[in-house]
């Protein structure tokens, strides 16, 4: 989180309390109220708000689970690289 006081409104510490602390004095600036965020999804976006169940297959990610407990599982990394590089191509098509 990132600490902006580009206002000047962000109080400034005081003396020094107990044990060697800086303290801070609390000042009864009034809120500053800002606009609210919009959020609009996509048609698929809404597709998936809309069904009742998520499209993830639990069986599967048991099985996954299992495989990495008992040290089974394994990773493709030229596929893993063949999927990155093709998702790639997509998005710079799409542009």
């Amino acid at each position: 989180m990132k600490i902006d006081d580009s206002n000047g409104k962000l109080p400034l510490p005081s003396a020094t309390g107990t044990a060697g602390r800086s303290t801070v004095s609390r000042t009864d600036a009034p809120a500053v109220s800002k606009p609210a965020d919009k959020v609009s999804l996509s048609g698929s976006g809404k597709a998936l708000a809309s069904t009742a169940e998520a499209p993830i297959d639990l069986a599967k990610v048991e099985q996954i689970r299992a495989a990495i407990a008992d040290g089974s599982f394994r990773l493709d990394a030229d596929r893993i690289a063949d999927g990155v590089i093709a998702a790639s191509r997509d998005l710079m098509r799409r542009g």
